[in-house]
This record gives structure tokens, sequence and C-alpha cells, in this order.
């Protein structure tokens, strides 16, 4: 746009220039025409015919003069005016751009001339203030017009990039509803040029989510299939037969078997069934899962409560909050005497934490629980289970675990902090 301004001003002014000097060019022709010349005086004068008046006008903005050698004869209009006029051999013509006695811009025309054994130049000026004033009102005009040009340009350039990405918006909205869990794929109405794309990413999808299924389900149906041979294998070390010690042996390390399996039995029904990407509702799912693991831990009769903080809400992975809290709220209740508790509130982020009545750790303990690395196996006494697992998916979430001693209820006290994320 500034080009097509640029090159419309020039052009204007260069065509109005090349116009007023074929003006001059003619004026001076028609001056020319009227000179006469006295031989033995050797004077200049112009002839009967009269040229325009404007040039017996003083001051009038148009003005010639005619130079020879010894002589020069001026316009009354250029009486005021003092001309430099070179000495030019006939033929020859030159343009100049000068400034009046008022500081008026000013258009010069030369041209050299011979007649009667004379040669003498003709210098034709004219006053260029309203037409310099008219080209400025026309370049302020190319500049709006430009300008429009530009705005209208812009527009139709938005309008057509918007129509061209609408359908990129649908599959950005798609992303958000996936990761809410509000849907399972992304929509394949979007332009070909991401189609392959899209259905390499929804085929992706499908093929995690079937591997996450067959990958719970095996483990599902292998603890189920160890079961029943372990619980054989607890009754034969009943046998009167055996030896005392051979039936400790084998008593000790079907019983660890079986907590392995128990532990892999709560960990599915922990995790339970979900879509993919599902959301982690804490009004609708922390009640179920406290009701389960009250079910699980029937026997002891546990009182979990929890504390939900205004505005909190889990935008995070379903199944990595059932893993998450699901593996602090078992550890708490089976270690606990009566009591657990497990708060929410927001803090630049979600702060949880799970505290019990149970007989804690000690500062060694809780030291060694808190290094890096540390993954602890669920057979072991004492507090730590399911501790690996949480700390995985607090890393996977750039988050933190802390590991203290609860000064409410005595018992051990697991606190994560998971940063805020974009919904």
């Amino acid at each position: 746009m500034f080009i097509f301004w640029w090159s419309a001003t020039l052009a204007s002014r260069l065509l109005t220039e090349r116009f007023v000097f074929e003006h001059l060019a003619a004026t001076a022709g028609s001056v020319e025409s009227v000179l006469l010349f006295d031989d033995v005086s050797k004077e200049i004068r112009l002839g009967n015919y009269r040229l325009d008046p404007a040039y017996d006008r003083p001051a009038s903005g148009h003005y010639f003069v005619v130079r020879t050698d010894e002589k020069t004869l001026s316009s009354r209009s250029a009486w005021e005016q003092f001309f430099q006029v070179p000495l030019l051999v006939p033929g020859e013509q030159r343009v100049a751009h000068g400034v009046g006695v008022a500081g008026e811009p000013l258009l010069f025309w030369f041209g050299g001339y011979a007649r009667q054994g004379q040669t003498f130049t003709i210098s034709v000026a004219q006053d260029v203030s309203e037409i310099k004033g008219k080209l400025q009102v026309f370049q302020w005009f190319s500049a709006a017009v430009a300008l429009v040009l530009l705005l209208v340009l812009l527009g139709v350039q938005r309008l057509i990039v918007k129509r061209s990405v609408d359908k990129l918006d649908t599959i950005r909205r798609d992303m958000t509803r996936l990761e809410h869990g509000k849907a399972v794929a992304l929509s394949e109405d979007v332009p070909t040029e991401v189609l392959p794309l899209v259905r390499e990413f929804n085929r992706m999808l499908r093929r995690y989510d079937q591997r996450l299924r067959q990958s719970r389900n095996a483990v599902g149906n292998l603890a189920h299939s160890l079961k029943g041979p372990l619980n054989l294998l607890l009754r034969a070390t009943e046998s009167v037969s055996a030896e005392k010690h051979d039936r400790s042996i084998i008593g000790q390390n079907a019983e660890a078997i079986r907590q392995l399996i128990e532990s892999e039995l709560k960990r599915a029904r922990l995790a339970g069934r979900g879509t993919l990407g599902q959301r982690f509702d804490l009004d609708t799912e922390l009640p179920a899962l406290i009701g389960l693991l009250e079910q699980v831990y029937s026997e002891k009769s546990v009182d979990v409560r929890y504390n939900i903080g205004p505005g909190v809400e889990l935008v995070h992975d379903r199944q990595d909050m059932l893993e998450l809290i699901g593996n602090l709220l078992d550890n708490a209740v089976k270690w606990s005497n009566s009591v657990v508790v497990i708060s929410l509130r927001s803090a630049r982020g979600v702060l949880l934490e799970v505290e019990d009545d149970g007989p804690g750790c000690s500062a060694e303990e809780l030291g060694r629980l808190t290094q890096r690395g540390v993954r602890l196996d669920e057979s072991v006494a004492g507090h730590g289970l399911g501790l690996s697992i949480v700390k995985d998916i607090v890393d996977m979430y750039e988050g933190r675990l802390e590991l203290t001693t609860s000064t409410r209820l005595g018992g051990l006290r697991a606190s994560v902090f998971l940063p805020a994320r974009s919904r």
C-alpha cells in the first residue's frame, strides 16, 4: 500500500510537471513568433501580436525572459523577479525548478533559438503554488484510498484465513473435550490436509485405550487365576505330614504371594472403569472411593472423613487421580486405628493431604521414604503401601510429595501438591 501511495503521488507530480513544461514550451514558441530584432541597434521588442494578459500583470505568476549576448527582454510581470537565464545553442532545451522573490515555487523552461542571424534564449516560468496545493490534496486522498484498501485487504484476508481454519478450531475444542473426558476421539470433519493426522491420532487413542484395558484385565485375570491354587497351597501347609519348618516356609511365601495378589486386585478395583482422559469428579467419585475402601477394610470400622475447599477442581486424568488418591487412602486406612482425614484446597494448584491416626513413622523412616527413586513393596510391614505409584504420578504432573508426621492425628501425613493446569 505504501508503494501504491508513493507511485500514485510520484506519477501525479511527474505528469503535472510534464504538462506544465509542455505548456511553457508552447508559450516560448508564441514569444519567439512575435519577437522583432533591430539589426542596427540590436534591440529586441515584441511585435503587435499580444500574448496572454498575465504576462503584462506584475507578479502574476507567468513570466518570460528573452536573452541575447547583449540585450535582455522581460515580460512586465517579471520586472520584480531576477532570473538567471543561461545562453543555449539553438535547439537546446532545459527544464528546472526554482523559487520566486516571494518564495513561491516556479517551474522553468529554457530553449535556444536563432533568427535573422541572432541567437537567443527564451526562458518561460510559471508559479505552480496552486497546482502544488492540489497535488497535496490528491496525495492525501491517495493515502486515504491506500489505507482503506489496506483495511479491506486485511479484512478479506482475515475472513479467508478464518474460514480456512474454522474446522481446525473444531480440533482444539475436541482436544479440550477429550482432556475433560467428554469425548473419546477427535472429529474427522476436518480439512483434507490434516485428516491423516487426526485419523492417526484417533487410532493411537484406540490402541492405547485397548492396551490399558487389556493390561488391567490381564492383571485381574492373573490374580484370580493364582488365588485358587494359592489357597490350596496354604491348606497343604496345614497337613500333619509336612515338617513344621517346611510348613512355616511354605506358609510365609504363600502369604507373601497372597498379599501381592490382594494388592493388585485392590488396585484394579480402585482404578475402576472409565474413558481415557476422563476428568476426576471430586463430588461424586471421592465418596464412592471412600465407600469402596470402607468395604475392603470392613473389619476395621475406619471413619474416613473428607473436606473439599471452595473452588477445588482436579482437572487431571481420572485414572491417574484414582491411582493417586486411592493408594494414599489405602495406605492410610490400612495403618490407621480408627480415623482417616483427607482434605483438598486451592493453593495456586491443588493441595491434597491425607492423615491417619496410626503408629506413624520415625524420622529416619520418613527421610528414607522421601528419597528420590525409593520404591516400597506393598508386602513390607510399615507405611509406604503404594507410595511408589503415588510418587510416579506426582512426578509426571511436576508436583511435590511430602511425608511428615500428622500433628492433628499423630500418624502419617501425606501432602501432595499438583500445580494448576490449563483447562
